[in-house]
């Protein structure tokens, strides 16, 4: 082969690893804009339900009424705010909102994912409370 032959050789694979690198990089900012709306939607949900809690307690009983049988229900809501401070707070949306780390955004992911199933338990019981 010739020079000229390997120098359009390593231009062709290095404009392909541009394009790569480019439609990676796109993707991870929809990636990232599709968590930053989920932690937004998660966060609404957070603040109705400990809102829906305090409310029932203020109006019903105080917070002495047992939920799934073994928490008190002002236990309950202490639980939900405590998470929701540690979860889902303007600091950690700050966080992720400024962060490009693959590794941190994966475990914010992994993170919302699991706060989404910790609030939907936390609606069935609830709900279930209400009945």
């Amino acid at each position: 082969m010739n020079d000229l032959t390997i120098c359009g050789i390593a231009v062709l694979v290095l404009g392909t690893c541009f394009l790569a690198m480019g439609i990676a990089k796109k993707m991870s900012i929809q990636k990232k804009q599709q968590m930053l709306k989920k932690y937004t939607e998660l966060r609404k949900e957070s603040l109705a339900l400990q809102g829906t809690v305090s409310d029932y307690m203020l109006a019903e009983d105080n917070g002495r009424k047992t939920i799934d049988g073994n928490q008190s229900l002002s236990d309950f809501y202490r639980q939900l705010k405590s998470n929701h401070i540690y979860n889902l707070s303007d600091k950690y949306l700050s966080k992720v909102k400024n962060s490009n780390n693959p590794i941190f955004l994966n475990k914010a992911e992994r993170n919302l994912q699991e706060q989404e199933e910790k609030i939907k338990t936390a609606k069935h019981l609830i709900y279930a409370l209400a009945l």
